[in-house]
This record gives structure tokens, sequence and C-alpha cells, in this order.
């Protein structure tokens, strides 16, 4: 029989030279010393890397952070602000319709006043992706869809917008700290003049939600038990 004079497999070949490089009992050999040397200095590169990002990111203090803070902020001012008509539209009680339109009238006057600290800073008021304020929308969109339009519809306005509510109490609270620990006292002031108007907003939607909007969904939930 004819021998086969087809030319090597390049696979084969590959597994031909990884074979060569073990010794007999199976073992890898050591590395010669010009692939240590290479690699010596490839670890050293990737050190001085990680020492050189590590190092910059620790340039950072708490200017730079009550700065991301503020954009992260004017982001969310003017997400809220756009998501309020829809809420104001689907909602029932003419007392949450009220508190709503006046906490919008309210958000404009605080974009304003967030827009007067970049300009402290001597900054363009710019505004950074909040995916918090987001995903805290994107929950309010659902609730609407689910509960719009039902006995639970107020309730349920005032769960979303309680959620943001709190959202932006930590936030300005966290802010109005940073600016006193920077003496930046006219920041300061904006900023506590928007925390006073979140924590009144929070305080009026539990007032309602309490007083009677919560009540009027029980009371539906009773009606329904009774005819079951």
């Amino acid at each position: 029989m004819a021998k086969d004079n087809k030319a090597a497999d390049p696979q084969s070949t590959k597994a031909s030279a990884a074979k060569s490089s073990k010794t007999a009992n199976g073992k890898t050999q050591k590395a010669s010393p010009e692939t240590r040397a290479k690699r010596s200095k490839t670890i050293a590169a990737k050190a001085a890397s990680a020492k050189a990002s590590k190092q910059a990111s620790e340039t950072k203090g708490l200017a730079d952070l009550f700065e991301h803070a503020l954009a992260d902020m004017y982001y969310a001012e003017k997400k809220i602000y756009k998501s309020l008509p829809k809420m104001i539209k689907a909602a029932n009680h003419p007392d949450l319709v009220e508190a709503l339109t006046q906490h919008r009238e309210e958000t404009a006057g605080q974009i304003e006043g967030l827009e007067a600290i970049f300009v402290l800073l001597g900054k363009r008021a710019k505004a950074e992706k909040c995916d918090a304020i987001d995903g805290i929308l994107e929950e309010s969109e659902s609730l609407l869809e689910d509960f719009g339009g039902t006995a639970a519809g107020d309730a349920a306005i005032i769960f979303s917008c309680q959620a943001v509510e709190h959202y932006e109490i930590t936030r300005y609270g966290s802010m109005s700290a940073f600016a006193d620990a920077l003496g930046m006292d006219e920041a300061k002031a904006h900023l506590e003049t928007i925390l006073d108007q979140e924590s009144a907003a929070d305080s009026k939607l539990s007032e309602l939600a309490e007083d009677t909007i919560n009540d009027a969904a029980t009371e539906y939930d009773e009606d329904e038990s009774e005819h079951a």
C-alpha cells in the first residue's frame, strides 16, 4: 500500500510542537531566560499602570463628589419635571392634583437653584445621567399602567412619588453636608431650600394618603369582599 504523501495537518504540527515542549514525564519545560524576562517586563508594566490609575483616583476629593452629585440631581429634577404632568393627569383626588401641580412649580424653581450653584462653581450647567431616578420613574410608569383609573390609582401615584421624594431627600441632605464642609454657604442655602420643599412634599403626600386616599381604596376592597 502506498504511503500518504499529503502535507502535514497544521493542527497536528501545533500538537507536536506542544508535545515537544514537555519532558518525557509530561511536565512543561521551564521557560527560557528570554521568555521569563519578557514576562517580567509585562507584569511590571501592568503594575505601573494599575498604580497610576489608583493614584489618579485618589486625587479626587469632596469637591469632585459634590460636582458629580450636582450634575446627577440636575438630571433627576429635569426628568421629574417632565414626568409629573402624566401623574397629575392620572390623579383623581383634587387635593392630590393640587399637591402635584404645586410641586411641579417648585421643581422648576429647584432646577433654577441647581443652575445657580453651577454658576457659583464657575461651571456650565450639565446633567449627568442618573440611573437611580430613571429606574424609579420607570417603575412609576409601570404602576400607572397597572393601577391608573382604578380605586387604588391615587394610592399608587403617592407610592411612586414618595419613592422619588425619599431619593431626593437623601441626596440633598448629603449635598448640603458637602457644601457645609466645603465652606460653600450660598450653595448650601440653595440646597436647604430644595431639601425643605422635598420634605414638605413628602409630608403632604403622607397626609393625603393617611387621611383619605388609602381609606377610599380600602372601601373598594371591602365592597368587593361583601359581594364575593
